[in-house]
């Protein structure tokens, strides 16, 4: 059987951790925000987070990024959220809208224009 987290159709670049000054991550789904702060991995069609709630599967939301000279959202939809049982916390895979492929290779640079090390499928942000 293969799980939601291998179904993948492209390339991810794991996120260790993300800096206190790296910029600010949030996903708004019925009209309520939640910040992220833990990414597990990203591609330019789509992410991997870690939340404290599940979240409906099939769910339309909006995924924002914002720092000091970049602001930006992506409309995604939640694709899969499971029990991660390591830490009790919900791994969720969000997509990108497939007609925004602009915005989906800006919102993976604002990544890694923060990324301290790019190398070997292991990245952390700078802090």
């Amino acid at each position: 059987m293969v799980t939601s987290s291998e179904k993948r159709v492209s390339e991810r670049y794991l996120i260790t951790e993300i800096a206190e000054n790296s910029g600010a991550f949030h996903l708004c789904i019925n009209e309520t925000s939640h910040e992220i702060s833990d990414i597990q991995d990203v591609s330019v069609t789509g992410v991997r987070i870690l939340m404290e709630m599940p979240l409906p599967e099939g769910s339309p939301a909006i995924l924002s990024y914002q720092a000091d000279d970049l602001e930006m959202s992506i409309e995604t939809q939640i694709i899969w959220s499971e029990l991660d049982d390591e830490n009790g916390l919900f791994l969720t895979g969000i997509r990108f809208n497939p007609i925004q492929t602009d915005l989906s290779t800006l919102f993976f640079l604002a990544f890694r224009k923060q990324l301290d090390r790019f190398d070997k499928n292991i990245h952390i942000l700078q802090s």
